[in-house]
């Protein structure tokens, strides 16, 4: 059974707890590309610039990077795009807040009203996290209805 969190303090700490098992479940070769870290960030930002030897990556991985990433200067600052979309990558250390601004901002409406509002933002977020994310919503949870039981005795019309 899913607890139900009902302060902001302690959800950020489940939320990623939750999603570090799930990332732990998965297949090993798949774990390292779950998600994006801020870590992994600075080794695709310091491909993508030629500041990595090739001791540091091999020559797959640097090629990963080229093919999928591209950088965006926005005034001072550096995004990590997708090269296909052109739209930032979601951080897993940000994803706990920008799931809660887009699932607020859509109402608590539900895991695909989520999912679209994602996909026109951000690109590299997992959707199973979101599912993680929207099972342990708060008010989600309370607005649920609670099934009611069948009657016991049928309804008989007499005319």
């Amino acid at each position: 059974m899913t607890s139900i969190l009902s302060t902001d303090d302690e959800s950020p700490q489940f939320f990623y707890k939750q999603a570090d098992q799930h990332i732990n479940s998965l297949n090993i070769k798949f774990q390292e590309k779950a998600v994006i870290t801020n870590k992994m960030k600075e080794k695709i930002i310091a491909c993508l610039q030629n500041n990595l030897s090739s001791t540091e990556n091999n020559s797959r991985s640097i090629s990963w990077c080229r093919n999928s990433f591209a950088l965006r200067v926005i005034g001072t600052s550096q995004f990590l795009c997708d090269i296909k979309f052109g739209t930032p990558i979601l951080l897993y250390d940000n994803m706990y807040d920008i799931y809660k601004n887009i699932h607020a901002e859509t109402t608590h409406g539900g895991r695909d009203k989520c999912l679209d509002s994602l996909l026109i933002n951000y690109t590299w977020f997992n959707r199973e996290l979101l599912q993680i994310f929207l099972k342990n919503c708060s008010s989600c949870q309370k607005r649920k209805s609670i099934l009611k039981p069948m009657l016991s005795k049928p309804i008989i019309a007499l005319r």
